[in-house]
């Protein structure tokens, strides 16, 4: 799959009544990495590596349990809910209040992603040429946590009865599962209790990274705080953060598997039934490749397997922070504001397959020079469900938002009670080289010959959790507000590419490159079931696949929809760049601000990037590339008015958030 080389620094301190003790909840566990550098490169010195620069990882349990049980290992820190409870005494449910010191496990994840490559003799090493991507970090604690480490890894096939894949019916293999469930330390509890400081609130950290190779450490990121339940704890969600199966195992090339993931239903298990109750069974099997990136793989093949059932995170961000560092690392300039970013995931599930292979190819001779590299099987799933977890519906209280929230209102407004699937059969995952000084030709490059998104929201707003009028059982007062519904289907070959920015450039310095294709309708391979959707899933009571589409409907009259089906053709999205600009960065806008933008590239104008990516595709023409974008159906309900082409066309997108310079007082 490649090489990896790790220059660190760390180490791990244990006091404890033995090494594992469940009956002694005294331990203090402190284990650290720092001053680190990872590095991933796929072949050999002559070719480009990806780093985590200045990488960072604590985590710090003050006081609690390390044991092992009839389970496994066991790590607790404070009281966390039972999830087998419905409700409980008080003191069992995690508050403010009730929080001791105890409780808490202090942490960090902090990093940027860097991309550069060998000069000199020297391999591993960070260089004037290391350009950044992003910089990602988790700081803060949280609280009343529970972690285990488990036996038994992926299940193969069905299981009698409800889905339980270590049950007395299941085939497991000799893997490894995990769990964890934690709730996080907002401002509330800071205020709550003395002992707490600043440092301990939970934070998550993104934006630029400084340049690399420069003395000048100045950067802007943004921070997402002050993170909080979302809703009512009930069995299903009994904590923020709540992941009661995570599977790791190498599995066989015999057809060993947990089976596929049931999208529209809650059910998930290899069965027929799962259509039958109004959902489509999706599945990829592992290895399947073809005749793809230079080698043939006949039928299944073995791959290290990861999955996901059943989890929640369930939480929120109340505050919004950017964080303007200086040029010598350390003074930093702080702007706090009253709202936050909701990304509530519910229900979420995932079979992930990797296995060496398909980077490396060489354009010159038209052939891998080498077979290392990473190909993934991506099956991922979140889905807002009843209260009996059965069929996709409207959830407020247990769902899937992505949002934008006014604090202080505590009132929401975005995509409400979401359901999401990301599916990607024999996805290359390349470092790829830069060509001369086009710094968007090399980067992080993501290819799928056979790939759906399907999105399903509603456009609305909402109470949030914190609003004196929250409640989810309420008769009388409206809990949120139903604009539109939004079913976008996309199924087709795509390509998505992260790029390191120009030190050049004029127009911004720092920024995130990307680029991408979509080619849609097309069909490359067999190797993933439920890959298409059918005339069901998207309303119309024609007798054709929708294909890919876009459905738009008035809550009140869903039969009534919109609809853009059975779209196919070529688009391409080029130039892109995500910039968050500090204050004062440009003359002529003082204020700071986040830009994303790029150009969109339809049809035969999409032709040449289509076709600089299928010619690292063996098996894959580009001949072809750049094919007109086709609307066959334009529908009003069940009614078919006409049909759209697009023989070419290009469009420059751009979207800038900035914060108000004066707002405007809002009473709800």
């Amino acid at each position: 799959m490649g090489t990896f080389a790790f220059d660190f620094e760390g180490g791990i301190d244990l006091v404890n009544n033995g090494i594992f003790n469940m009956g002694y909840d005294k331990a203090y566990l402190l284990g650290e990495i720092r001053d680190a550098d990872l590095f991933y490169r796929q072949g050999d010195d002559t070719n480009p590596w990806l780093a985590l620069h200045d990488f960072a990882l604590r985590w710090e349990i003050q006081e609690g349990t390390l044991g092992v049980d009839n389970q496994g290992i066991v790590h607790r820190a404070g009281n966390p809910f039972d999830p087998n409870a419905v409700s409980g005494p008080s003191s069992e449910i995690p508050t403010s209040s009730n929080i001791q010191a105890s409780d808490l496990i202090n942490l960090a994840l902090d990093f940027d992603l860097i991309y550069g490559q060998k000069v000199g003799a020297e391999e591993f090493r960070i260089t004037n040429n290391a350009r950044g991507l992003m910089h990602f970090g988790f700081l803060g604690s949280v609280r009343d946590a529970e972690l285990k480490w488990m036996s038994g890894g992926v299940w193969q096939g069905a299981t009698a009865g409800a889905f339980d894949p270590y049950g007395a019916n299941a085939v497991t293999s000799e893997g490894l599962r995990f769990s964890s469930q934690w709730d996080y330390v907002n401002l509330d509890d800071i205020a709550a209790k003395s002992f707490l400081s600043a440092d301990n609130e939970f934070r998550w950290r993104l934006g630029e990274t400084a340049d690399v190779a420069s003395l000048d450490q100045s950067r802007v990121n943004f921070e997402l705080g002050d993170w909080t339940m979302w809703g009512v704890r009930t069995e299903r969600k009994p904590s923020a953060h709540y992941f009661p199966l995570i599977a790791i195992d190498v599995i066989n090339g015999a057809g060993q598997g947990p089976g596929g993931l049931c999208w529209g239903h809650g059910t998930n298990f290899q069965a027929s039934g799962c259509a039958g109750a109004g959902g489509q069974f999706m599945n990829i099997q592992p290895g399947r490749i073809g005749n793809y990136y230079g080698f043939t793989h006949g039928g299944d093949s073995g791959a290290l397997a990861i999955v996901v059932r059943d989890g929640q995170l369930q939480a929120y961000s109340r505050k919004v922070r950017l964080l303007e560092r200086q040029s010598d690392g350390e003074t930093v300039n702080t702007r706090e504001f009253n709202w936050g970013l909701i990304y509530s995931l519910a229900n979420i599930d995932a079979n992930f397959y990797l296995y060496p292979g398909g980077s490396r190819y060489d354009s010159g001779s038209a052939s891998y020079v080498g077979g290392d590299g990473i190909i993934a099987d991506i099956l991922l799933k979140s889905q807002t469900l009843d209260a009996s977890n059965e069929l996709q519906t409207q959830n407020w209280d247990h769902g899937t938002h992505l949002m934008i929230a006014d604090t202080e209102a505590s009132m929401g407004i975005g995509f409400m009670s979401s359901s999401f699937v990301v599916a990607g059969n024999d996805t290359r995952i390349w470092v790829k080289p830069q060509v001369g000084n086009d710094y968007y030709s090399g980067g992080l490059d993501i290819f799928s010959p056979e790939a759906r998104f399907n999105y399903r929201a509603t456009f609305g707003g909402g109470l949030l959790p914190g609003h004196p009028d929250y409640d989810p059982e309420s008769t009388t007062r409206a809990q949120t507000v139903n604009g539109a519904n939004l079913d976008l289907n996309l199924e087709g070959l795509v390509n998505l590419r992260f790029s390191p920015s120009d030190p050049a450039s004029t127009s911004g310095n720092n920024y995130l490159g990307y680029s991408g294709a979509l080619s849609l309708g097309t069909s490359h391979s067999d190797g993933m079931l439920g890959g298409t959707t059918d005339v069901s899933n998207c309303g119309s009571l024609g007798d054709s696949n929708c294909g890919s589409y876009l459905s738009i409907a008035e809550p009140s009259q869903p039969e009534a929809a919109i609809k853009l089906a059975n779209i196919t053709g070529d688009l391409a999205f080029t130039d892109g760049r995500v910039d968050i600009v500090g204050t004062n960065e440009r003359a002529m806008s003082p204020e700071p601000k986040m830009i994303i933008a790029n150009n969109i590239k339809v049809g035969y104008a999409a032709a040449t990037h289509l076709g600089s990516v299928l010619d690292t595709v063996p098996g894959i023409s580009s001949a072809n590339a750049g094919q007109p974008v086709i609307i066959d159906s334009i529908m009003l309900g069940d009614a078919k008015l006409g049909r759209m082409v697009i023989p070419s066309a290009q469009i420059y997108s751009s979207i800038t958030l900035e914060p108000q310079s004066a707002a405007i007082p809002f009473s709800p």
